[in-house]
């Protein structure tokens, strides 16, 4: 999962870890938009790259540029992960029967449940 990461069970997880940590919470949409646009640019160096084989133009040299996308991949990666870090170290859990979320805040379990807790 380099470029697409997992959506949320309910809204009761995602706004439970916006809750939770916001910063974890904000790093985990940037984490999700970087990871799109490597998405989008590791299509476009393959029409890029496509585009130069039929132009008779290809070079090996060339393959250098799927770097950028899986470098954006890359970073996407490690910003989710640290955006979950964030949350566990706070206590984050998710009750998928319940479709609760909780965590620890100043020393007390703090739950979150939507009102409408329908899975997304």
């Amino acid at each position: 999962m380099l470029f697409i990461y997992p959506m949320w069970d309910t809204e009761s997880q995602r706004i439970g870890k916006q809750k939770c940590t916001p910063l974890g919470y904000r790093l985990h949409v940037l984490a999700d938009l970087i990871g799109f646009i490597g998405l989008l640019l590791f299509l476009g160096v393959g029409v890029y790259l496509a585009y130069r084989g039929l132009s008779q133009s290809f070079h090996a040299s060339l393959f250098w540029l799927l770097a950028i996308p899986f470098g954006f991949g890359f970073i996407g990666q490690l910003l989710f992960q640290f955006s979950w870090f964030l949350a566990f170290r706070r206590g984050f859990e998710y009750d998928y029967e319940k479709a609760e979320a909780s965590w620890f805040e100043k020393g007390k379990r703090v739950t979150y449940r939507s009102q409408s807790s329908d899975r997304i």
